[in-house]
């Protein structure tokens, strides 16, 4: 018997890997026939703000200066009481025109003159009797303007974000009695528009056709 095994021990050690072989495949079947295909997972694409960004889309008309500056000339609007009318007329050379803006004050003292809304400076220009001027376009036909400002802070052709300190309020010589002061005009298609009707509104929604 023992010589039998010694002449075929190649026989029965093929014979015994085949088997192993053959048992270890049906195992890896087995494993094979109860794991489950990998599916597609849809990737989410996820946009973080950053801290400080705005979206201008959502932007909404904002007052030109910071809480405790106060108005000391307002718009000239026909609706408004005599004694308004009166107080929203600027006296010059002997002559009264109508207020085309509203006129911030500090008690002479000088304040932060900021961005209104986000947009495009595409003017600035010193003007002998108005001061210093900047006009920042909003969207086509809607610009606000800011006169009377000293120590400019943005260039013709900037874009400016809102609320950006643009400029300090200054002295002009046609309302000199104003001392330092932000003379400040919201204009629709070239015309001047009371502000007050526009703060608070969406920069997007506020209508620009004549």
């Amino acid at each position: 018997m023992k010589g039998l095994i010694r002449r075929n021990k190649k026989v029965f050690i093929f014979i015994s890997s085949l088997v192993l072989f053959l048992v270890g495949a049906g195992v890896v079947q087995e494993i094979l026939k109860n794991v489950k295909p990998f599916e597609d997972v849809p990737v989410v694409s996820v946009e973080t703000k950053k801290q400080g960004d705005t979206d201008e889309t959502s932007e909404v008309l904002q007052k030109p200066v910071k809480e405790g500056v106060k108005v000391s000339k307002g718009f000239y609007d026909t609706n408004l009481s005599e004694k308004e009318l009166e107080n929203a007329l600027n006296y010059f050379e002997g002559v009264y025109r109508p207020n085309d803006g509203i006129d911030y004050i500090k008690d002479n003292e000088s304040f932060d003159v900021l961005a209104s809304a986000s947009g495009k400076v595409v003017r600035k220009e010193n003007d002998p009797l108005l001061g210093w001027i900047l006009t920042i376009e909003h969207k086509e036909g809607l610009v606000t303007i800011y006169q009377s400002i000293d120590q400019i802070k943005v260039e013709k052709g900037d874009q400016v974000k809102q609320g950006d300190v643009i400029a300090i309020a200054g002295n002009n010589v046609y309302q000199s009695g104003l001392k330092k002061h932000l003379h400040f005009i919201v204009s629709i298609q070239d015309k001047s528009v009371n502000p007050q009707s526009y703060f608070g509104q969406k920069v997007e929604k506020i209508e620009v056709t004549s």
